[in-house]
């Protein structure tokens, strides 16, 4: 029998029960560490991701809970969760998040009995004054438990359901939560350098495919379609367009014209002066997001674009937001020296400064990581997302646009 003879019998179980994470499970190294608290995924030779156990830990689990961990295991790596480590400032909210999002495709039989699930957010809805969702992605769920997180002194002491979910939350955030810990070896990612991040996508997207490929046409033990539909939309080639380009022309759409009287130009039909002159011109609300999880490496690329955009002639008038509106003011070619906010992220406060102020369009500079908004825009609006940001953005209204 070979040393990973143990792992090997439950990746045939899972062929059999639930084929994508058996054929997933055979694309990518496995080993036993006594290094290793209970299991994780992490870097193997700076290119590839591999999966360790320590030998007690997985002696000790039932063969239900084997197979759980090794899903659970297995879909952090599918969604991508170690690549977007570096794109959360909140490391911890984004380990919550994380589990949030894996373990609710996963049986409950197979999950042990300290795992989180997104139904123990709900206590929280009459605070957050929202419905929270399920199968929905990291960024969903971080930018909720960011929200938590800056409400956790609100709720009274008299109220029950907020004071265990706030306890709750606490104790996902200890240091010696063992669930967190075996996320621990991520940060190794974080010191990639831009080649070596790309090709760990690639081995991460070609394992990926081929799990899909290998499981697209068996009706038993398929995932979930919510599920596959995330993996397949993570996973699927996004096409390539001239992000730049087609920002500039959203921004040049945007024009106003008005008539002018003048003597240097003749009427060309009555050959009468003073003639008409037709002007243009574009009024744009350039809306910047200054919340926390915006780098200031992001905020350089945002003001280098509005830039581009005032140089060809736009009228601007930059709104700085994060939860809340920060500051308004019009754009004279030049950067400030800080922003203001560094907050959570709400994306209604501009919408209705915008409804209110009537500028040509909206052209609205974010990662995303925000719940849906509720006000519906009366101008057209364009969202610019960060290289790093949200990977689901459907929720919002209008067009949208990657930066890449």
């Amino acid at each position: 029998m070979t040393e990973l003879a143990p792992i090997e019998k439950v990746c045939i179980q899972l062929l059999l029960k639930a084929p994508f994470y058996g054929h997933f499970l055979m694309g990518i190294p496995k080993s036993f560490d006594e290094h290793v608290e209970t299991a994780c995924v992490s870097l193997y030779r700076r290119n590839m991701i591999q999966l360790k156990i320590n030998p007690a830990f997985w002696a000790a689990l039932s063969e239900d809970h084997k197979l759980g961990l090794i899903q659970h295991e297995v879909l952090h790596i599918a969604l991508r969760h170690l690549n977007r480590v570096t794109a959360f400032t909140h490391r911890r909210l984004f380990n919550i998040a994380a589990d949030l999002v894996v373990n609710q495709y996963i049986e409950p039989p197979l999950l042990p009995p300290d795992s989180i699930l997104p139904e123990q957010l709900l206590p929280w809805e009459p605070i957050l004054g929202y419905r929270i969702e399920k199968e929905q992605g990291i960024d969903y769920y971080y930018a909720i438990l960011l929200d938590i997180l800056q409400k956790i002194p609100l709720p009274a002491p008299g109220n029950g359901m907020a004071k265990d979910a706030a306890e709750g939350l606490s104790s996902w955030l200890q240091d010696d939560n063992k669930a967190m810990r075996r996320h621990v070896l991520w940060d190794e990612i974080t010191r990639l350098d831009s080649s070596e991040e790309r090709i760990l996508e690639q081995f991460v997207r070609n394992a990926s495919r081929q799990a899909l490929d290998r499981t697209r046409h068996k009706p038993s033990g398929r995932l979930p379609a919510a599920l596959r539909e995330m993996v397949e939309h993570i996973h699927l080639e996004p096409p390539r367009v001239n992000w730049r380009r087609t920002l500039r022309l959203f921004a040049a759409s945007g024009t106003s014209t008005w008539l002018k009287s003048t003597i240097r130009k003749p009427s060309k039909r009555y050959g009468t002066v003073p003639g008409i002159k037709l002007n243009r011109h574009h009024r744009l609300a350039i809306v910047l997001d200054t919340s926390g999880s915006i780098r200031t490496d992001e905020m350089r690329l945002f003001f280098s674009e509005v830039w581009q955009i005032w140089r060809r002639g736009a009228q601007i008038t930059i709104i700085e937001c994060d939860a809340k509106i920060q500051n308004v003011y019009p754009y004279a070619g030049s950067t400030p020296d800080a922003v203001s906010g560094r907050g959570g992220t709400r994306f209604d406060e501009p919408l209705r400064w915008a409804n209110e102020h009537l500028p040509d369009a909206l052209i609205y500079f974010t990662d995303g990581h925000a719940p849906p908004p509720q006000t519906a825009l009366r101008r057209p609006v364009l969202w610019v997302i960060t290289p790093q940001g949200k990977e689901d953005v459907s929720h919002l209204p209008g067009r949208v646009l990657r930066m890449v």
